[in-house]
C-alpha cells in the first residue's frame, strides 16, 4: 500500500468491517467460548472504528494543511473550540456528531471510554428492599452491534463525501 493519509482511513474501516462480521459470527454461536470471543471482537471494532474516526481527522487535516497531524485522540480535535480555530464543513460536522450523545459517533466515543473505565462489581443484593429486582437495573448503555454496524456505515459515507469533496474538478 501507498504511505498517503488515506490508507490508514481505508485500513481501519477494512479491519473494522472484519471485526463486526466476527462478532456477528461469535454472538450466534454457541462455542463455550462464545461470550469471550464477543466481548474481544466488540473491543476490536470498536478499537479500529475509533481509529478510523481519528485517520479522517487527520486525513481532512492534511487536505487543508492543517497543524493536527500529531494529534493522537479523537478527543483532542473534536471540540468546539479546535472546530473554531480550524473552520471547515468536516471538522465542524464531525464535532457536531461528537456532541451530540444519541449521534453514532457520540456513541461511539461513549463506548471507548467506557472501554477504558474499570470494571465494577455488580451487587447481588438489592440495595432498596421496596425493589425487587434492583440488580436487573443497568445504568449504563453498552456498545453493541447494532451501533457497530451503524457506526461503520456512517463512516465510510462520511469519508467518501469528504473525499468527493476533496476532489479537484
Amino acid at each position: 500500500m501507498a504511505n498517503e493519509v488515506y490508507t490508514r482511513s481505508n485500513q481501519a474501516l477494512f479491519f473494522a468491517r472484519m471485526a463486526i462480521d466476527a462478532w456477528a459470527n461469535a454472538a450466534g454461536s454457541d462455542a463455550v467460548n462464545a461470550v469471550s470471543l464477543v466481548r474481544y471482537h466488540r473491543e476490536h471494532a470498536l478499537f479500529h472504528l475509533y481509529r478510523g474516526v481519528l485517520a479522517v481527522v487527520h486525513e481532512v487535516a492534511d487536505r487543508y494543511r492543517w497543524p493536527l497531524m500529531d494529534v493522537r485522540t479523537v478527543e483532542q480535535v473534536l471540540t468546539t473550540q479546535v472546530a473554531e480555530r480550524f473552520p471547515g464543513p468536516e471538522l465542524a460536522e464531525l464535532t457536531e456528531l461528537a456532541q451530540a450523545g444519541d449521534s453514532w459517533l457520540g456513541r461511539l466515543l461513549e463506548g471507548w471510554q467506557q472501554l477504558h473505565m474499570p470494571p465494577k462489581p455488580e451487587e447481588s443484593k438489592p440495595q432498596d428492599s421496596s425493589l425487587i429486582a434492583s440488580s436487573a437495573v443497568k445504568s449504563d448503555r453498552q456498545w453493541d452491534l447494532q451501533d457497530a454496524r451503524e457506526a461503520h456505515a456512517a463512516l465510510a459515507e462520511r469519508l467518501s463525501c469528504y473525499r468527493e469533496g476533496m476532489l479537484e474538478w
